[in-house]
C-alpha cells in the first residue's frame, strides 16, 4: 500500500498517516519513515522490529489509482474484505485497471494549455501558439514515458522547444505575449503543486521531507529556466517581438477555459470517467472563487481564502459524498498554485532583471504559503483524511 500510494503521487505526511492507520487495524505495531523518494516501514515491537526499505522514483499524481486505493481502503477498514484479499488486489491494481494510453497526453496539455491562455487573458494568436506548445510538450511526455533519457531532459527540452514555437509564430505569422504563451504551454511543468506539497510538508514538521521536495522544484525551475535560456539565446529578438497586451476575459471564455483546463487535467491527472464532474467542479470552483476575490478588498489575501474555499469543498466531498479528497483537492491546486510566477521570475533573472525576478518569486512564495494556510485552516474547520473513511470503523483484528 506504501509502495502504491507513493507512485499515486500522495503527500509524505499521508502516506505515514494512512500507513499507521492501516497497520493499527490488522494489529501490527509500525514506525513509517517517508520521503519523497524513499520509504521505511518498521514493524514490531521497539526491541524486535522487521524492517522494509524502498527506494522509489518520485510518484506523479494519479487520481484513478489513488481512487482505486481509496476503494481498497475502506473495504478492509469495514470489514468486506480481509487483509489477503486486499494485499492481492493492491498487488494487482495496475494489471487489472491499467491507466490511459500514454498518446492521451498530446490532446490532454493541449486542453490545458488553451484554458490557461483564454484565463491569462491572451488572445487567437497566444491560443494557437500555447496550444501549439501543448501538443509537443504532450509528444514529449508521451516519448518520456518509455525513454528514460528522453524523461531525464524533459523540462530542458520542453522549454525549448516553447521558445522556438514562440518565435517561429512571430517570424512567420505576427508578435504574440511569449509570457502567456510558455506558461501557458508548459503550465504543467510548473512545481507549484510541488512548492505547495513541500511547504505543507514543513508545516507539519515533516522537515526533511519537505526540504526535499523543495529541492525538486528548485530542480525543475532551473531546467526549464535553461530550456529558455538556450532558446532565447538562439533568437534573442523573441523577447522585444513579443510583448503583446493581454485581453480582458468575459465570464463566457471563463466557462469554457474551465471546461477545457478539466477534460485536459482529467487525462493528465489520469483519472476514472466517473470522477470527471468532480475535477469540474473543484477547477471551476478555484477560478470562480480566485475571479471573484481578485476584485475586492480582499485581493492581497486571494489565494488563503480561495484555499480555504477549495480546502472546504474537497473535505466536505470527502465526509459527505464519499469523494476521495485528492480528487477534489489536487486539480484545484494545480489551478491555484504560483508555478507561473516562479518560472515568469526564472526567465527575468535569464535577461539580468534581478529586481524583477526578485519580486515574482518573493510573490510566488507568499501566494504557495497563503494556500498552504487555507488548506490547514480547512483542516481545522472540517477535518478529514487523503483516504476516506467512516468514523468508528476503526478496529484491530
Amino acid at each position: 500500500m506504501g509502495r502504491e500510494l507513493h507512485r499515486a503521487g500522495i503527500a509524505t505526511d499521508a502516506i505515514e498517516e494512512t500507513l499507521t492507520a492501516i497497520a493499527g487495524s490488522i494489529g501490527l505495531e509500525a514506525q513509517i519513515f517517508a520521503l519523497p523518494t524513499y520509504i521505511t516501514i518498521a514493524i514490531g515491537p521497539g526491541w524486535n522490529q522487521h524492517t522494509v526499505m524502498m527506494r522509489l522514483e518520485p510518484g506523479r499524481v494519479s487520481l484513478r489509482k489513488i481512487a482505486l486505493i481509496n476503494e481498497i481502503y475502506d473495504a478492509l477498514r469495514t470489514d468486506r474484505i480481509d487483509y489477503a484479499a486486499a494485499s492481492a488486489q493492491v498487488t494487482e491494481v495496475d494489471s487489472r485497471w491499467p491507466g490511459l494510453p500514454a498518446w492521451l497526453e498530446i490532446p490532454a496539455l493541449a486542453f490545458i494549455a488553451v484554458g490557461v491562455a483564454m484565463i491569462l487573458g491572451g488572445g487567437t494568436r497566444e491560443l494557437i501558439v500555447s496550444g501549439a506548445i501543448g501538443i509537443c510538450t504532450g509528444i514529449l511526455s508521451m516519448l518520456s514515458a518509455k525513454n528514460a533519457i528522453v524523461a531525464r531532459l524533459f523540462g530542458v527540452t520542453a522549454a525549448f522547444l516553447a521558445t522556438l514555437i514562440v518565435a517561429g509564430f512571430t517570424a512567420f505569422v505576427g508578435p504574440t505575449n511569449i509570457y502567456i504563451s510558455i506558461i501557458a504551454g508548459i503550465v504543467v511543468l510548473l512545481p507549484g503543486y510541488s512548492l505547495t506539497l513541500a511547504l505543507h510538508e514543513l508545516a507539519n514538521d515533516f522537515l526533511v521531507a519537505g526540504v526535499a521536495r523543495l529541492g525538486r522544484v528548485f530542480s525543475v525551475l532551473l531546467a526549464l529556466g535553461c530550456g529558455a535560456f538556450l532558446g532565447l539565446a538562439i533568437v534573442p529578438w523573441v523577447l522585444q517581438a513579443g510583448n503583446v497586451a493581454t485581453h480582458p476575459v468575459a465570464a463566457t471564455w471563463w466557462i469554457i477555459a474551465s471546461i477545457c483546463m478539466a477534460i485536459g487535467l482529467s487525462i493528465d491527472l489520469d483519472a476514472r470517467i466517473r470522477d470527471f464532474v468532480w475535477v469540474f467542479a473543484s477547477s471551476f470552483v478555484a477560478l470562480l472563487t480566485t475571479h471573484l476575490l481578485a476584485g475586492t478588498s480582499a485581493h492581497a489575501v486571494a489565494a488563503f481564502l480561495s484555499a480555504f474555499i477549495c480546502g472546504m469543498v474537497a473535505n466536505t466531498g470527502a465526509r459527505y459524498l464519499r469523494v476521495p479528497q485528492a480528487i477534489m483537492l489536487v486539480p484545484a491546486l494545480i489551478v491555484l498554485v504560483p508555478g507561473s510566477l516562479s518560472y515568469e521570475s526564472v526567465l527575468f533573472a535569464f535577461q539580468h532583471n534581478i529586481d524583477s525576478a526578485l519580486i515574482l518569486a518573493a510573490n510566488a512564495v507568499v501566494a504557495a504559503i497563503q494556500i498552504v494556510a487555507g488548506l490547514l485552516l480547512s483542516q481545522l474547520v472540517l477535518p478529514t483524511s487523503t483516504l476516506r473513511r467512516k468514523p468508528g470503523l476503526i478496529r484491530s483484528r
